[in-house]
C-alpha cells in the first residue's frame, strides 16, 4: 500500500453534497476541495483508545499521532468498501454491524502547499484484542498505542504527557512517552470533542448494561 496521488475522489460542495466532479487526491488537496473521509476509533477493554502513529511516508502529517484508522472515500465508494482499509492498515476484519456511528463533522487542515477539507464520518467500535494480534502495515502505520481515554483527553486538551504501551509494524514492543509535539496541532480541539463523545457513548453503554442486569 501507498498513498496514491492519482486516486480519484468525489468533490463535494460546502454542504457535503457530491458535485458530480471527480479529481485526483493530489489536486483535491492542492485546491482545497471538500471530500469525504472515514475515521474509526477502537476502544479496548472499555477504558483505552487506540492511537496510531502515521508512517513517515504519508504525504501529510507523517509521523504524527492520529485516529486508530482513517481513510478516504474513493470516487463512488460505499462505507463497506472503505471499511476494508481497516484490514489493510492494521489487519482487523470489521463488519458493518461492529461499527457505531458517532457523527459527521467538517475538518479543515491547512499546509504550505495544501488545504485538506473533509467531511469526516466518525465511527467507534470495541475490540479487546492485544496489540500484538494486529498486523500493522508499515507503509500506513508505524506504531499502535493503547492510551487510557481520560489521559488521551488530557494529552490533546492540555498537552499533558502520557506514558503508553505500543506495538510497531515490525512486530516489536514500542513503548513511548506521548507529548504535545506528537499531535496534529490543527485538529486537537476536534479530537478532544470526539473523545468526549466516545466517553459519553461508553458511559451510556455501561448504564444500559447495568439497567438490563437490574431487571433480570
Amino acid at each position: 500500500m501507498y498513498t496514491d496521488p492519482d486516486e480519484l475522489f468525489d468533490v463535494l460542495d460546502s454542504f457535503g453534497i457530491p458535485t458530480g466532479e471527480t479529481k485526483p487526491r493530489s489536486l483535491v488537496h492542492r485546491d482545497g476541495d471538500w471530500h469525504r473521509s472515514f475515521h474509526l476509533w477502537i476502544i479496548k477493554d472499555g477504558t483505552h483508545v487506540l492511537l496510531q502513529r502515521r508512517s513517515r511516508k504519508k504525504d501529510l502529517e507523517g509521523g504524527k499521532l492520529d485516529v486508530t484508522v482513517g481513510g478516504h472515500f474513493g470516487a463512488g465508494e460505499t462505507l463497506l468498501e472503505v471499511v476494508r482499509e481497516v484490514e489493510e492498515e492494521i489487519g482487523l476484519k470489521v463488519q458493518l454491524k461492529d461499527l457505531h456511528f458517532i457523527e459527521t463533522r467538517q475538518g479543515v487542515r491547512r499546509y504550505e502547499n495544501a488545504v485538506d477539507r473533509e467531511f469526516v464520518d466518525v465511527y467507534v467500535m470495541r475490540c479487546d484484542k492485544a496489540l500484538e494480534e494486529y498486523f500493522i502495515q508499515c507503509d500506513e502505520v508505524s506504531v499502535l498505542y493503547e492510551v487510557p481515554l481520560d489521559k488521551a483527553i488530557e494529552l490533546y486538551r492540555d498537552g499533558t504527557f502520557v506514558p503508553v504501551y505500543g506495538y510497531d509494524c515490525q512486530g516489536r514492543t514500542n513503548n513511548a512517552l506521548l507529548v504535545e509535539d506528537d499531535l496534529i496541532q490543527s485538529s486537537r480541539a476536534e479530537v478532544v470533542e470526539t473523545f468526549l463523545k466516545l466517553k459519553a457513548w461508553l458511559e451510556e453503554g455501561s448504564s444500559a448494561e447495568s439497567g438490563g442486569q437490574g431487571t433480570k
